[in-house]
């Protein structure tokens, strides 16, 4: 499997502030990532932008479970030579 590299940011809610999101896109789904931007407030909720790479279908799937999850993805771009939409 050929690996993409796709930038998104997640929106955590306050009841998933606490919650290891990250950790399971990396271990659970086998993911490398690299955090670009973070604003969290434990108090109000907040938004981390990374960069993962991984096989395109590892990174949908771990997108749809932080979906399910409870997390909003927004698609920020991807790395320029394999463009695709998140859904």
């Amino acid at each position: 499997m050929e690996a993409e590299t796709v930038r998104v940011q997640l929106h955590f809610p306050l009841e998933r502030v606490g919650k290891p999101v990250i950790w399971h896109l990396a271990h659970d789904f086998g993911l490398k990532f690299s955090i670009r931007r973070a604003n969290i407030d434990p108090n109000v909720g907040g938004f981390t932008e990374l960069e993962l790479t991984g096989p395109r279908e590892r990174i949908a799937a771990g997108l749809a479970w932080a979906r399910e999850s409870g997390v909003e993805v927004s698609a920020l771009g991807s790395d320029g030579a394999h463009e695709w939409i998140l859904r």
